[in-house]
């Protein structure tokens, strides 16, 4: 086996998790954008996608908590940037 194959793993792993964190980053805000304002164009998406008819109160409970996830998750992602930034690695 030669030493060729195994060539730039370090920089191909470095690359992946650079995507990885971003990607962390930008779901969430992507997501809570892109959800439905309307309660009803909800709860019409969500029969679509799962075939169970939902009320429009149904649906605005669930974008009130699909809402407050994605925000935890925010929050989370942002936490631990700053968190990285102040201890100073930057790995």
């Amino acid at each position: 086996m030669t030493k060729q194959c195994c060539m730039g793993g370090a920089a191909s792993r470095r690359l992946a998790r650079r995507l990885s964190r971003a990607a962390a980053s930008i779901l969430p805000g992507a997501a809570v954008v892109l959800l439905p304002k309307c309660p009803l164009c909800l709860a019409a998406w969500l029969t679509a996608a799962t075939g169970i008819g939902f009320s429009a109160a149904g649906a605005t409970w669930a974008r009130g908590a699909l809402v407050m996830f994605w925000i935890a998750v925010l929050l989370l992602v942002v936490m631990s940037i700053v968190r990285r930034f102040a201890t100073g690695s930057r790995s």
